[in-house]
C-alpha cells in the first residue's frame, strides 16, 4: 500500500491520528494503488508536458519563466468543511467592503485612525468617492491553513489584485484530464467562473453588455499566463497600457485597427494606474469607467488592519466571525513588543505591506543571525511589522515523480470569491492549494512553492 511507510505524525490531512487513511481519502488511495508507481510516473510526465504546452508558467523575473510546479494528487475537502469555509469567506468579504465604504464615505471607528493614516495603501484622495454600486472589493483572495481537526485559520486577506484563480482552474483541469481514475468514487462540487465574472462586470455598469478589457503589465509580467487565460476564458480583450487612452470626452478608449472603441470597465491587473494609462485615475473618479478591483481596496490589505476584521464583522454585520484568524500582535503596544521580543524565536514576523511571500519571516525556520537582525529592526521600527503565532498547520501527500516516492509537505489554501453590484457573494469551491518546499512552511510560488488541485467532495 502507498501509505505503508508514511509517518504517523499528526496534521496529515489524508490520515487519521492513528495513521489510518481517512475514510473519504480511501477511494483516492485505492486508485493510486491500482495505477502503481510506474504508471503514475508516466501520467505525471504527461501532465507536466500538458502544462508546458499550454504555457502554464510563472515569470520569476524578466529573464526566467518556468512551468508552474504542480503536484497532481488532489487535495480533498469534505462538503461540510467547505460549507463553513464558504460562509466564513463570504461574511468576511462583506464586512471588509462595509469597512472600506465607511472609511472613504463615512466615519469609520473600528480601526484606530493612526493605523489607517500610516497605511501605505490608504488613498485620502478617495474621500467621499463612492464606487459603482458601493462595492470596493469585487474579487477577493484569502489565505487559510488547516489545523488538522476540521478548523481552518485565516492568515491574511488579498484585496488589491488577488492572483491564482487560473492556477485553481488549470491544475484541476489537467489533473482530471490526465488522471481521471482519481475521481472515481467522488462527487466533485462544480463551479462556473466565467458566468460569475461576467455577471459581476454587468452588475457594475449601466448596461447589460458592457465593453470590458483586462489590463496587463505585459507579457513579461510574473502573472501573464493568468492574464492571458482569463482574457480567453471571459472573452474580453487583453490590453497593455499603450492600448488605452483617455479621450476628449473623458472616457477611456482602446486602440484598434478596425477603429477605436470606448471602454465601460477595466479589469485591472496592475497597481500603478497612471504609470500604465495616464488620466485613468481621473476618468475613474469622474465615473467615466469602472475599475475591478476599485481603487482604495489596499487599505484593507494592510497586515495591521487585519487585526480588526473580526470587529468589522461584529460592527457592520452584527455577527460573530465564522472563521478564526491567526493570533496577531500590534507592535505599537509596548506590552506586545516586550512579549514578541521575548518569544521572537517562536513567532512569525510580517511587514505590513508585504505580499507574495515577501516580508514574511517564520522565525523558527531562520538562523540565529537573521533573527538577531530582524529583532533590531523590530526595536527600531515596530510600526513596520506585525507578529503572528506560528501555526503547526497541516501537511498533504505529494509525489516525487523523479524518485517515485511519496512524502508530505505543508499546504495552505487560497480561496477566491466574487462580490457583484447586488451585494451577492460567490465563493468558488476548492480554492488553490499551495505546497511548500521540503523543510519549509512558505508556500508562495514566487518563493519556491508549488500547487495542487483542490476538490470539494460530497
Amino acid at each position: 500500500m502507498l501509505t505503508r511507510d508514511i509517518s504517523k505524525a499528526p496534521l496529515k490531512e489524508h490520515l487519521n491520528s492513528d495513521g489510518a487513511t481517512r475514510s473519504f481519502y480511501r477511494p483516492l488511495m485505492d486508485s493510486l494503488n491500482d495505477l502503481g508507481v510506474p504508471e503514475l510516473q508516466q501520467r505525471w510526465r504527461q501532465a507536466n508536458d500538458s502544462a508546458a504546452l499550454d504555457a502554464f508558467t510563472f515569470m520569476l523575473d524578466p529573464r526566467e519563466s518556468r512551468t508552474v510546479p504542480t503536484d497532481w494528487l488532489p487535495r480533498l475537502i469534505p462538503a461540510n468543511e467547505w460549507d463553513t469555509i464558504s460562509r466564513g469567506v463570504a461574511q468576511r468579504l462583506k464586512a471588509i467592503n462595509h469597512f472600506l465604504l465607511d472609511l472613504y464615505c463615512g466615519d469609520q471607528q473600528v480601526v484606530p485612525p493612526d493605523v489607517m493614516y500610516s497605511c501605505q495603501y490608504y488613498n485620502p484622495e478617495l474621500q467621499d468617492y463612492r464606487p459603482a454600486s458601493d462595492v470596493f472589493v469585487h474579487i477577493y483572495g484569502i489565505d487559510l491553513v488547516h489545523m488538522g481537526d476540521g478548523r481552518y485559520v485565516i492568515l491574511e486577506d488579498n484585496l488589491r489584485i488577488p492572483s491564482g484563480i487560473t492556477y485553481q482552474l488549470k491544475t484541476t483541469q489537467i489533473g482530471l484530464d490526465v488522471l481521471p481514475e482519481l475521481a472515481n468514487g467522488y462527487d466533485i462540487l462544480p463551479y462556473d467562473i466565467r458566468s460569475t465574472y461576467l455577471d459581476m462586470f454587468a452588475s457594475l455598469c449601466d448596461n447589460d453588455s458592457p465593453v470590458c478589457v483586462l489590463l496587463t503589465d505585459s507579457k513579461f509580467g510574473s502573472a501573464f499566463f493568468e492574464h492571458r487565460y482569463l482574457s480567453e476564458l471571459l472573452g474580453i480583450p487583453l490590453v497593455e497600457g499603450s492600448d488605452l487612452y483617455v479621450g476628449h470626452n473623458g472616457r477611456v478608449w482602446a486602440r484598434c485597427l478596425d477603429g477605436d472603441f470606448e471602454i465601460d470597465l477595466v479589469y485591472r491587473r496592475v497597481e500603478d494606474l497612471e504609470l500604465f494609462v495616464p488620466g485613468l485615475t481621473e476618468a475613474y473618479l469622474e465615473h467615466k469607467v469602472v475599475l475591478v478591483n476599485a481603487m482604495g481596496t489596499g487599505a484593507g490589505d494592510d497586515k495591521l488592519v487585519f487585526l480588526w476584521v473580526p470587529d468589522m464583522i461584529k460592527a457592520y454585520l452584527g455577527e460573530e466571525a465564522i472563521l478564526e484568524q491567526a493570533r496577531s500582535y500590534d507592535l505599537r503596544s509596548p506590552e506586545n513588543r516586550q512579549y514578541v521580543l521575548q518569544n521572537l524565536d517562536s513567532l512569525v514576523l510580517k511587514t505590513r505591506q508585504g505580499y507574495g511571500g515577501l516580508g514574511v519571516f517564520i522565525m523558527p525556520d531562520l538562523d540565529k543571525g537573521y533573527r538577531s537582525r530582524l529583532s533590531q529592526q523590530l526595536i527600531e521600527q515596530p510600526q513596520v511589522f506585525i507578529a503572528q503565532e506560528t501555526l503547526d498547520f497541516s501537511r498533504h501527500l505529494v509525489f516525487d515523480e523523479a524518485g517515485g516516492e511519496f512524502e508530505e509537505r505543508h499546504v495552505d489554501l487560497r480561496v477566491f470569491a466574487v462580490q457583484n453590484g447586488r451585494g451577492e457573494v460567490t465563493v468558488f469551491p476548492g480554492g488553490l492549494t499551495r505546497v511548500s518546499e521540503a523543510n519549509s512552511r512558505v508556500t508562495n510560488n514566487s518563493s519556491g512553492g508549488s500547487c495542487k488541485p483542490s476538490w470539494v467532495v460530497r
